[in-house]
């Protein structure tokens, strides 16, 4: 009976002691099949994490802010609120690239205006940027809190979002109205990215911007063109004459002969104001008609295409792989496994 008993306490002596060691080894190498969790480098952080350094113009002050309420501001102040939901989405995936593109996580250098500041709101600089309590004053009272939560949403629901080429943040540039063809970067900035592709885009017909007129008398355009244009000799009295464009395959105008000289069509559109460099112009009764299609430089993203590509049923990525080609739309988080 005793060697019976004493065999019994051996037994259960043993179970004590090995039983949660197997248990704990058993679960230890359980747990060292899992896959580990991707972790991002200390530096890059999630998109509703980020803060981004604004320098607002309004105030001449640099101001930190949450990147993605950031985003709300922008959406507001670049796209009116009217449009498609599907084209605010583009806009708020485009205005998160081209800010994301300028932090120093992701190699940017920052607003180089403003030192201290990764972007500012100056929207021929930039992008425009305006507080909650602007856009709702600028917005009919009856649409004012529809509008927000739509820009709000937008925003939400592509969270995190990028445009990217070969791993990398693009420069997300756009404009208002294409006026039916988007432009090549080299004709605008010189330089060729190859996303940055010019496209014929319909989906702009019709819209604000596609076609206007502007009347300038004679004078007007020498007084505009003398201010602007420093190298310009001065005009005789009378309308400039104003001689053949060198224009580009989209029809913008590159340079243009005024008198004996050579004007460049971007400095020949900041004198006189023009929506776009792609014109024509007709000479009548000391008057100089001047017929402009489309509005702002015409590289990357057209906002009016945007729109009616989304009322026709396209998605924002679909609309941003049209404008940018061979881009893919990725995470935030996804950039810093490409560094």
């Amino acid at each position: 009976m005793s060697k019976i008993l004493s065999l019994t306490v051996i037994f259960l002596t043993t179970m004590i002691i090995v039983l949660p060691a197997l248990v704990v080894r058993g679960c230890r190498t359980e747990a060292e099949a899992l896959p580990l969790p991707v972790k991002l480098p200390p530096h890059i952080l999630p998109s509703t994490e980020m803060a981004i350094r604004v320098f607002r113009s309004d105030r001449g002050e640099v101001v930190t802010m949450p990147l993605e309420e950031y985003l709300v501001g922008v959406v507001a102040a670049e796209m009116p609120a009217s449009f498609a939901l599907e084209a605010l989405k583009a806009q708020a995936v485009v205005a998160r690239t081209y800010a994301v593109k300028r932090l120093a996580a992701f190699g940017g250098q920052g607003c180089d205006r403003h030192p201290g500041a990764d972007i500012c709101t100056d929207f021929a600089h930039c992008q425009a940027w305006e507080p909650e309590e602007s856009s709702l004053a600028k917005w009919p009272a009856a649409e004012a809190a529809g509008y927000m939560h739509k820009i709000r949403r937008a925003v939400q629901e592509t969270v995190g979002r990028v445009v990217v080429y070969q791993g990398r943040p693009i420069d997300a540039v756009f404009h208002a109205n294409c006026g039916g063809h988007t432009e090549n970067s080299e004709y605008v900035w010189s330089e060729a990215a190859p996303y940055l592709r010019g496209v014929a885009c319909p989906y702009c017909a019709g819209s604000r911007w596609w076609e206007t007129t502007q009347e300038f008398s004679g004078a007007q355009v020498a007084a505009a063109l003398l201010s602007h244009v420093s190298a310009l000799p001065a005009l005789a009295d009378g309308p400039p004459a104003l001689g053949r464009a060198q224009r580009t395959t989209t029809g913008r105008v590159v340079s243009l002969r005024v008198g004996s000289d050579t004007v460049g069509g971007r400095d020949f559109r900041a004198a006189l104001g023009l929506p776009s460099t792609n014109f024509s112009w007709r000479v009548g009764r000391g008057k100089i008609t001047f017929t402009n299609r489309g509005f702002g430089h015409g590289v990357g993203l057209c906002q009016y295409g945007a729109d009616g590509q989304a009322r026709r049923g396209k998605s924002y990525a679909e609309i941003i792989r049209f404008y940018y080609r061979g881009v893919k739309i990725e995470s935030v988080a996804s950039l810093a496994l490409h560094r």
